[in-house]
């Protein structure tokens, strides 16, 4: 690929993931919003417990899939029948494992309706190889725009499905009826754009290669989104399901400003480390143009969502979820650390370091998990979502230690980097603490937009001021002219 043709690339994904972040977001806020006024927490909490073990296999699995497909190169008919054989050989046994073990889920969480959703959701796993195959070949095509479609159409013809079961007499299935919807859709779409199904004819000794790649991608993948899940477990474990479901309702909220702000970024990774590969001087320019990028778009956006998390509730949320205020600002100062902490995975992958990236996966997740499970009985849910994340942060450190010795940077400059967003997010979270106590007259939405004014034009002020030149960087990476 030359060089203008990888530029022109670059800046269509740039383009399209943004557009797919933006609105697969939105109108999934939307659509959750609208399921969250009619349905209790209780049946968020079930339903994410039997995601839990589902979404495994459904997403790490179905993109590791994808992923090993594309490196081998190869897009015969008997290569790709053996890599989708080669993924049912792990379907199959999962989806048995999952329906198996459903009842004692069910009786752990004392959730009866378990017995059922878990099932649903082991067999729509078995969507999961052809998927793989499809997503493969779209992604071979760079079709940004197909996954934007896709995921579109997905997220309303599902979430109207659902919406449509939560006022009719089968409210209870209305989650499980969006998520098996969404499937649907979103297999007859790739279908119809690829055209590909499987054959029995295949080519011997392929699955078997097909899998050491698998299982390594999908273990570096699985264990990066490890630590969130097993949290929903063991929330699950040490409160109650009203407890798990207005957490994940905090995680929805936070995900919805996450997904737009941080999903171009990482489609960013591999393209362009895959074209500078051996230019150290141009892998640091990529390194640091995008975790800078990262602090410039996310530290503003959690500190603003710290401070109008009440706002946010009670404007937003029913009154069962009042709960959920607490979580949400537990939630954001978690998400501080993105720059720090959230690259890294996909940074040593980019860099070929597959083995540290495996490595570090592991020891984040499992400092996490079991931080969680060793805080005392007494520690509240917004406490332990912060202390259980103190250790991974400690982690993070280390491999950013790590990713700067393979690039031959020095940490602390790469830190001093990122002073400009946090300085300018310190000056914007002032800004709005200082006004917010003179605005409790307004109604929430009053003062959650004037919050935001506020907020926006001391941030963009400060940066303006002190740092024009880093802001313009910023701005130039994120239009796709970096």
């Amino acid at each position: 690929m030359s060089e203008v043709s990888v530029s022109r690339s670059l800046q269509n994904g740039v383009i399209w993931n943004s557009v797919n972040a933006i609105s697969s977001q939105l109108f999934g806020f939307i659509i959750f919003l609208i399921l969250v006024r009619e349905l209790p927490p209780t049946l968020f909490g079930a339903v994410a417990v039997s995601a839990v073990m589902a979404d495994f296999f459904a997403n790490e699995g179905r993109s590791a899939g994808a992923d090993a497909i594309l490196q081998e190169g190869l897009f015969d008919q008997k290569t790709l029948n053996a890599s989708f054989f080669g993924l049912m050989v792990v379907a199959v046994p999962y989806a048995i494992t999952m329906v198996a073990a459903a009842p004692l889920f069910a009786a752990w969480q004392e959730a009866p309706v378990l017995v059922y959703f878990i099932p649903i959701f082991a067999t729509l796993l078995l969507a999961g190889p052809w998927l793989s195959v499809m997503d493969a070949l779209i992604m071979r095509d760079l079709d940004y725009k197909a996954f934007t479609q896709r995921n579109l159409l997905g997220t309303l013809v599902g979430g109207t499905a659902g919406i449509a079961c939560t006022f009719s007499s089968f409210s209870l299935w209305a989650l499980v009826i969006q998520r098996t919807v969404t499937l649907l859709t979103v297999l007859i779409f790739e279908y119809r754009r690829t055209g590909w199904r499987p054959s029995l004819a295949t080519r011997p000794g392929r699955p078997k290669r097909f899998h050491k790649r698998f299982f390594s991608l999908w273990a570096v993948a699985a264990m990066s989104l490890a630590s969130p899940r097993a949290i929903v477990l063991i929330f699950g474990a040490r409160y109650d399901g009203a407890t798990v479901g207005l957490f994940r309702a905090a995680d929805r909220i936070s995900e919805s400003i996450q997904g737009p702000l941080l999903s171009p970024l990482f489609g960013l990774w591999l393209p362009l480390m895959s074209k500078v590969r051996g230019q150290l001087d141009k892998e640091r320019e990529v390194y640091t143009s995008i975790i800078s990028t990262a602090a410039f778009v996310s530290l503003p956006a959690f500190t603003g969502l710290y401070l109008v998390a009440d706002d946010i509730v009670a404007l937003l949320l029913p009154p069962t979820f009042a709960g959920v205020a607490p979580l949400i600002k537990a939630v954001s100062v978690v998400s501080l650390t993105i720059p720090v902490a959230w690259f890294n995975p996909i940074a040593f992958n980019a860099l070929n370091m597959n083995g540290t990236s495996l490595k570090y996966t592991a020891a984040a997740a499992l400092c996490c998990v079991v931080t969680l499970v060793l805080l005392p009985p007494s520690v509240s849910p917004a406490s332990a979502i912060i202390l259980m994340s103190a250790p991974g942060f400690v982690v993070a450190i280390v491999g950013n230690v790590l990713l700067h010795k393979r690039l031959e940077l020095d940490t602390w400059r790469e830190y001093r980097n990122l002073l400009p967003a946090i300085v300018a997010s310190g000056a914007m979270g002032f800004a709005v603490a200082m006004v917010h106590p003179h605005l409790q007259g307004f109604s929430a939405g009053a003062r959650l937009g004037l919050s935001v004014v506020v907020g926006c034009t001391a941030y963009a002020g400060w940066l303006t001021t002190f740092h024009r030149r880093w802001l313009g960087e910023r701005v130039r990476l994120l239009s796709g002219r970096g």
